[in-house]
């Protein structure tokens, strides 16, 4: 049953997981530095509804030639039915426009991104473009040497500084248009490099955080859907009794290990079921066997219970891009 209570404005919460990476109580994180102009190119939206009005309307012309006494011979109708079998279905025309709809905007692009150093003039990134479709999950390989790239990157791509130039999307809407709230709190769900969760709160607690401030509304209560999500990356397993599970989801999550901080960290970004699951550097702090298994789990993500995710990882580590369905090599 959907809850019956009204969802309650929670703008300052969705202000406070913003600033988790400054905040006290959680784990080191990383920081943006770099200055960036105020004047960003905006993109037009709602295209998809202009390219596509005229795309269902036209049917194809079937005409039967007659017969030279002007009655319809077995042949003329024979040909007759062989062009209505030839004549493209209303619902199939309709389905191949918004399949062309949907190559026309993938999930999550960026469009002749650049972004300049405001202090150096120098170009941090420049004319960067690249397209992410639903259903797929990439690696994008970034210079291990640059920093500033992979930081600036990371903050473009999550909506946390928007370029000088260029646009950063999903589907049709650039990421400027959207606020915090539905950001992130609906379209992309954010794995920060140093696991930017709240140190002095449980598994559980962490979760239910993340969904209270979405404002969204739930079938269900979120202290159960942040058990089941828990138990769905593996945190606590299908195996373990009640008992168990719930002791482990009250853990604090400074005192959980690397691995299991991990998955805490996959389930919480797709608390809010979003659209996008953006991770920087997921297995840095992983032995081989434990990354392998987090890469498996954030592949896994694509696969939503109601939609086809994207999922980005950003990382340095040409063995962890290669993990994912497809490479993006931003090095050269």
């Amino acid at each position: 049953m959907m809850s019956n209570q009204e969802p309650q404005e929670r703008t300052d919460a969705v202000e406070e997981l913003d600033e988790l990476m400054t905040d006290e109580s959680t784990e080191p994180g990383m920081s943006y530095t770099i200055e960036y102009d105020d004047d960003t190119d905006s993109a037009v939206a709602g295209a998809d509804d202009t390219d596509t009005a005229d795309s269902t309307d036209a049917e194809p012309e079937v005409t039967a030639e007659p017969s030279a006494d002007g009655a319809g011979t077995g042949d003329e109708e024979a040909q007759a039915a062989a062009a209505a079998l030839d004549e493209p279905d209303e619902e199939d025309s309709t389905d191949d426009v918004d399949d062309s709809v949907f190559r026309a905007y993938p999930m999550f692009s960026m469009r002749g991104v650049t972004v300049t150093d405001a202090k150096t003039g120098e170009h941090i990134w420049n004319d960067l473009t690249m397209r992410c479709e639903a259903g797929t999950s990439y690696g994008v390989l970034v210079d291990a040497h640059d920093t500033r790239q992979h930081d600036t990157l990371v903050a473009l791509m999550a909506g946390f500084a928007h370029p000088a130039e260029g646009s950063v999307m999903t589907k049709s809407t650039p990421l400027h248009d959207l606020t915090p709230l539905e950001l992130r709190g609906h379209r992309i769900g954010v794995l920060l490099q140093q696991f930017a969760l709240r140190g002095d709160l449980s598994a559980a607690a962490n979760l239910e955080y993340a969904m209270d401030a979405s404002n969204r509304n739930y079938l269900k209560p979120i202290a159960v859907l942040a058990q089941e999500l828990l138990t769905r990356v593996g945190f606590a397993p299908s195996g373990d009794d009640n008992a168990t599970q719930a002791e482990r989801s009250r853990a604090l999550v400074r005192t959980l290990g690397a691995v299991d901080r991990a998955r805490v960290m996959v389930a919480r970004a797709i608390a809010t079921d979003p659209d996008i699951v953006l991770a920087d550097e997921p297995t840095a702090t992983l032995d081989e066997a434990d990354a392998a298994t987090i890469l498996d789990l954030l592949r896994a993500q694509v696969h939503g219970e109601s939609k086809q995710r994207t999922v980005i990882v950003v990382t340095t580590d040409p063995h962890v891009a290669g993990a994912m369905d497809e490479t993006i090599d931003l090095t050269h």
